[in-house]
């Protein structure tokens, strides 16, 4: 069974940057990383991509203002662009984070 599996294109362009901005702060980071401190990372990330890719920060639905983040008619959370690009790059952030600190992984 041939398991050749591709990631989407936009992985690619996203995890270079997540790798960058993780060693940067890992390296001037004391202590724990804090809420504040993933959040910062991920706006520095999202920016880095929203400058290769202009379009996700035109979504025509969110750039109108009108359609509320959580529509009772409908009840569901609505999920555009940048909520969906920016969940997708904390996915990528926190697993990068948690291969490096693994509490499994002997530290010398």
């Amino acid at each position: 069974m041939d398991y050749n599996f591709n990631y989407p294109d936009l992985y690619y362009q996203i995890y270079p940057k997540v790798i960058e901005v993780v060693g940067k702060k890992l390296h001037t980071e004391t202590g724990n990383m804090s809420q504040d401190s993933i959040e910062e990372m991920i706006d520095e990330i999202y920016i880095d991509i929203i400058k290769l890719y202009p379009e996700i920060d035109e979504d025509p639905v969110e750039r109108r203002g009108r359609m509320p983040r959580y529509s009772k008619a409908n009840k569901r959370y609505f999920y555009g662009r940048k909520k969906l690009l920016r969940d997708f790059i904390s996915i990528i952030l926190i697993s990068e984070l948690l291969r490096r600190i693994s509490p499994y992984t002997p530290r010398q």
